[in-house]
């Protein structure tokens, strides 16, 4: 089954550069891209301040969600729906790709429910397989958004600098080369990413991506 994601900008209506926004979100999903390129079919801008993407797993797409939420600079948060079912493309004269399909529909479903089990303004992410995924992907969605709401609520929780560097470390940046660019000291780096929060986060990742945290 693939994994359909569609991203959406927080509080879009309410910034004060727009263009500066989608832009933050598109090298944020870039540099994802450009480090784990595991999508079937990479990040894309669509219309209004949506963003979409297709996975071949879930772990993909979890790994993928969470790095985009630390890659991004202050002021920039997406909220995240990721469904789970059949993708297929669309005939048409007027566009070069269009895709359908009940992936599609429950990843839209998923991106509504991430808005309402929110507080306003929140960046949060959720997984609705469509039925068709089959019972074994609507029993794994209840743990699944539990793991969820739990990481989201840690990033929430970091600051800036504290989920930029913990992208960095996890893709394999020297700590050395990080504190540089930061202006901080490498102890500083050290500190941070070795906060026990922090580090659960990383090994959390690492675990769902296959790798060993760095």
């Amino acid at each position: 089954m693939d994994v359909p994601i569609i991203a959406d900008i927080v509080a879009s209506r309410d910034a004060a550069d727009r263009d500066a926004v989608q832009g933050d979100i598109e090298r944020a999903a870039g540099l994802v891209e450009k480090v784990r390129p595991r999508a079937k079919r990479g990040w894309r801008a669509t219309a209004g301040d949506e963003f979409q993407a297709v996975y071949g797993s879930l772990a993909d797409a979890l790994v993928a969600t969470l790095a985009i939420q630390l890659a991004l600079p202050e002021g920039s948060a997406c909220r995240f729906g990721i469904g789970m079912g059949e993708v297929h493309p669309v005939e048409s004269s007027l566009a070069d790709e269009i895709e359908d399909g009940p992936g599609w529909w429950s990843a839209r479903a998923a991106v509504e429910r991430a808005e309402e089990v929110g507080r306003p303004g929140d960046a949060r992410t959720w997984f609705a397989p469509h039925e068709t995924a089959g019972r074994d992907a609507e029993q794994t969605a209840g743990v699944v958004n539990a793991y969820l709401r739990l990481r989201d609520e840690v990033v929430s929780g970091m600051s800036d600098r504290a989920r930029n560097v913990t992208f960095a470390i996890w893709h394999g940046e020297y700590q050395k080369d990080v504190a540089e660019r930061e202006g901080i000291s490498q102890a500083a780096v050290s500190q941070l990413i070795n906060k026990p929060i922090i580090r659960a986060l990383r090994e959390g990742m690492a675990g769902l991506a296959g790798d060993q945290p760095s």
